[in-house]
């Protein structure tokens, strides 16, 4: 019983308190306001790609076109020979083109102010197979080497997803500020993630205090970094294309710093569990130990995991920024100055990204740490008593 008044005053106290704060804040209490939004109607299905015609005009080299010939696979046009026509220079990377024998996806949509005549759009290379066996892979290997926590770990993952999908998602695009969803949606993945990995001990509960520490101190940084760099500095091209194609007026301030509060969430749970779980092995191998002494530990043991968390992290952002980092590259020229290319928008929005991440984290080891020595001295005292 002690346990769980303790856990709601780590973790459900801030939590409700960190809503109301952000609920209270301009900007954060409406709804966006309803626009006009434009309805393109069209048909989606998939479609054999059964030729391609390279075809050289009369105009010069430059005049070609690429005729793709499409059969509909499925849905209510499935039979359908549909054609779809690319004009000039044929300058697309090899392997990025399409392939006679390809599945892909197309819409059909009624060209505007015409009867008969139909618009072909043809999207993505259909890759469901390829994703079922890897998402399969991924289960079993999980299931095979975590057995039961490693599926109790994927179902508490799937809940997560589904709370961002129908959730953070909709409400985002009701208008509403996507920051104190996420910060909600975040706390729960601590409450509902940690006890399945950790099991239901003295250490998760310390591990979910620091963990719901970390999550309030990265919204924290969130706001900060959000005044600091305005508006501009924090939303990419990406978030741009979601306000002008949203049918209400997205808030872009909030969802910037709700991604960074998402993003931030699974390195702060990393760490708390691992200091929680550090903690409670130097109380049983001495139980009498002094606090500063076991904070001094278990702060060294920080100070190894910090090192090696940051080069996971930095690995992790250069692998799935690459080619972000060869544009920098790109534009880094002698007469470029460095400031230029930081400030550059999809620069700086994973830098800062990256900061409230790691300092999030970082302030959540010192919390984990005392909440851990805390419970375990008093863990140790009712037992002698």
């Amino acid at each position: 019983m002690k346990n769980i008044l303790l856990l709601k005053r780590l973790v459900f106290f801030p939590m409700v308190f960190i809503i109301l704060f952000l609920s209270g804040l301009p900007g954060h209490t409406t709804a966006g306001k309803q626009r006009k939004q434009y309805h393109d109607p069209r048909d989606f299905a998939r479609a054999h790609v059964d030729k391609i015609e390279y075809i050289q005009g009369k105009k010069g080299p430059g005049d070609k076109e690429i005729r793709i010939h499409l059969t509909v696979i499925d849905g209510k046009r499935k039979g359908e020979i549909h054609f779809y026509s690319l004009k000039g220079d044929d300058d697309h990377p090899k392997d990025l083109f399409y392939r006679e024998g390809n599945t892909v996806f197309i819409g059909i949509s009624k060209v505007q102010g015409a009867d008969a005549d139909e618009y072909i759009s043809i999207y993505d290379v259909d890759n469901t197979a390829g994703i079922i066996v890897l998402l399969s892979l991924l289960l079993l290997t999980i299931i095979a080497v975590g057995r039961f926590k490693g599926l109790m770990s994927m179902l508490s993952l799937v809940a997560t997803i589904i709370l961002i999908f129908y959730i953070l998602i909709p409400m985002t695009l009701k208008g509403h500020s996507p920051l104190p969803i996420a910060v909600a949606i975040s706390l729960f993945a601590i409450i509902v993630t940690i006890p399945i990995i950790a099991g239901f001990k003295i250490k998760t509960i310390a591990a979910m205090g620091g963990a719901a520490a970390g999550v309030i101190f990265a919204t924290i940084l969130s706001l900060f970094s959000g005044w600091l760099m305005h508006l501009s500095g924090i939303v990419t091209n990406e978030m741009l294309t979601v306000f002008y194609a949203s049918a209400v007026e997205v808030n872009l301030h909030g969802l910037a710093m709700a991604g960074m509060v998402i993003a931030a969430l699974g390195a702060i749970m990393d760490v708390c569990i691992s200091i929680a779980s550090a903690t409670e092995e130097i109380f049983e191998v001495n139980p009498e130990i002094p606090f500063q002494k076991a904070f001094t530990s278990i702060f060294t043991v920080s100070s190894d995991m910090l090192g090696a968390t940051v080069n996971t992290l930095l690995f992790a952002y250069v692998g799935s920024s690459l080619p972000l980092v060869l544009l920098i590259a790109m534009r880094l020229e002698p007469n470029v100055p460095m400031s230029l290319i930081l400030n550059y928008n999809p620069v700086l929005s994973e830098l800062v990204k990256s900061a409230v991440g790691c300092i999030g984290m970082f302030l959540s080891m010192p919390a984990t740490a005392i909440i851990s020595i805390e419970l375990q001295k008093k863990k140790r005292l009712k037992r002698a008593g």
